[in-house]
C-alpha cells in the first residue's frame, strides 16, 4: 500500500484575520472586506474592527497588544485625514503587515474631477445622511 501524501501541519491552518480601521465607525472598510470575503466562503478570514483610530499610537497599542504573528493578516482602512492615514501606513510597512487604503485614492480622484479640496470631515457619510 502506497503511502499518503499528507501535510503535516494542514489541520494547524491559521483563518487569516482582516484588521478594519477606521477614524470612525468602520463600516465603510467592513462592507468592502465582507463583500471581498465572500467571494471564498464562509470563515475564509476573521474580521476584526477597530473604530475611532485618532493616531497612530492607537494602532501600535492595539497591535502590541493583540497581534498573533502565527496568523496571516492585512489592513483595510478608511481614514479622512491624510497626514494619520500616511502614519499608519508607516507604521503598517515597518510592521510587515500589507495594508489597502480604501478612501485616499478615492477622495483623490474626486478632487481632480471637481476640482475641489475634501473636507477630510470624520464620519462625514452619517452627517450626510441624517
Amino acid at each position: 500500500m502506497a503511502d499518503l501524501d499528507v501535510v503535516d501541519d494542514i489541520f494547524e491552518q491559521s483563518v487569516p484575520v482582516i484588521y478594519v480601521l477606521s477614524d470612525s465607525r468602520g463600516d465603510t472598510a467592513t462592507s468592502v472586506v465582507m463583500a471581498a470575503a465572500a467571494q471564498f466562503g464562509d470563515g475564509s478570514v476573521d474580521i476584526v474592527r477597530i473604530p475611532n483610530v485618532s493616531a497612530v499610537e492607537d494602532v501600535r497599542e492595539y497591535l502590541d497588544e493583540h497581534f498573533d504573528s502565527s496568523r496571516p493578516c492585512a489592513v483595510f482602512h478608511t481614514f479622512a485625514n491624510g497626514n494619520l492615514r500616511r502614519e499608519i501606513r508607516r507604521e503598517l510597512d515597518r510592521r510587515g503587515i500589507p495594508s489597502i487604503d480604501l478612501l485616499g485614492p478615492a477622495v483623490t480622484v474626486i478632487s481632480t474631477l471637481t476640482g475641489e479640496e475634501p473636507s477630510h470631515a470624520i464620519g462625514a457619510v452619517y452627517r450626510e445622511h441624517k
